[in-house]
């Protein structure tokens, strides 16, 4: 029988065993609710206690990230990376680290960054690196992406109800979702209500721990996970890789769902919270950065971004002679991500650049 049919026959003895209990008299449901909440609540306990007792983490690539940076400490100081598959294939971080030792300004450089990598996951494992780290980053570079930047919900809404959304559904990612909502960057009332009912239903996972010991491991067993690249469906030929650059870099329209406001309010009071959090953290310097893409949105926000982030160093990964380097097919996984010589093309330039602008004195 399917696991269906065995699912539908055990709902139905539960029902019927529902039957048979004797029924209550009025004004007893009040404190049958009462004994239930305080037994959801001491299951919870117990739960919360054997997780950390065990050590189990979530199983994943971000919690593996994690424990893999946080492990990390040669006494070197630290630079840190966040971001999405922009930045997990188009920087190098032991090359990063060799370029700017060479430049007489050792480091180790440690990344959070995952395909596919929301802002609010990027914000809950932020904080879980920081409660973790044996040495605290002393420089944080932040990605520049217009897709996630500007619709910061919308890979939460495509991998909603996955053991990675709901691993990462707490107070302060409910909070930050329902402020998008709220704000006048939402997308729509209708869409407004549905995606505020997902970011609820996984809260509620994520607080009742369910199917949280299913999806964890120990750390030693996190730390030796196998994971298996996805395969990339847009090559980019030698022909087309030149033009697509040259187009990219001369667009100046952001794609039309997207806000104008560059970055928007509530990605400014995210970047602001999480500035403060590393702050408080020992982080001292912050800068930004883009990485080469053949999309001409992408590009053009970049370009306003930096342009409104005077304040701190930006690097703009669109000057024509980094173009003319990665313009060959062979540097490029698809449209958006660089691979194998493009990148570590891309991170020697950026070495550079954050060498020139004294971001790492």
């Amino acid at each position: 029988m399917s696991s269906l049919g065995w699912l539908l026959l055990l709902d139905a003895a539960i029902v019927g065993l529902c039957h048979l209990l004797p029924r209550t008299r009025f004004g007893l449901p009040v404190r049958a609710t009462l004994l239930v909440l305080a037994g959801f609540f001491l299951a919870q306990s117990v739960l919360s206690s054997a997780i950390a007792g065990f050590g189990l983490v979530p199983k994943g690539l971000f919690p593996r990230e994690v424990q893999q940076q946080t492990q990390n400490d040669d006494g070197r100081p630290v630079v840190l990376l966040i971001g999405s598959s922009f930045t997990e294939h188009g920087i190098d971080p032991d090359l990063l680290a060799a370029q700017l030792g060479d430049a007489g300004r050792p480091a180790v450089v440690h990344r959070l960054a995952v395909g596919g990598a929301p802002h609010l996951e990027r914000l809950y494992y932020l904080k879980e690196y920081l409660a973790h780290a044996a040495q605290k980053p002393q420089l944080v570079l932040f990605e520049i992406a217009g897709n996630y930047d500007s619709t910061p919900l919308y890979q939460v809404h495509q991998m909603r109800f996955t053991d990675r959304m709901v691993d990462i559904m707490d107070g302060s990612s409910v909070w930050w979702g329902l402020r998008w909502l709220a704000g006048t960057d939402g997308p729509g009332l209708r869409q407004d209500l549905r995606l505020g009912a997902e970011i609820f239903g996984q809260w509620a996972l994520h607080f009742s721990h369910i199917g949280y010991l299913w999806n964890s491991a120990p750390i030693a067993a996190a730390l030796n996970q196998q994971t298996v690249e996805s395969p990339w469906t847009d090559p980019v030929s030698d022909k087309d890789a030149p033009r697509l650059l040259k187009e990219a870099a001369a667009a100046h329209d952001l794609k039309p769902d997207w806000p104008t406001e560059v970055p928007t309010p509530w990605m400014s009071a995210l970047l602001a919270e999480e500035m403060a959090m590393l702050r408080r953290n020992g982080a001292q310097r912050f800068a930004f950065y883009s990485v080469p893409s053949m999309q001409g949105a992408n590009v053009a926000y970049a370009r306003r971004f930096c342009a409104s982030m005077r304040q701190f160093p930006c690097f703009f990964g669109e000057e024509p002679k980094l173009l003319e380097a990665v313009a060959y097919g062979a540097d490029w996984w698809d449209y958006d991500h660089l691979k194998d010589d493009g990148s570590r093309i891309f991170t020697r330039w950026l070495a550079d650049r954050i060498v020139e602008a004294g971001a790492w004195p």
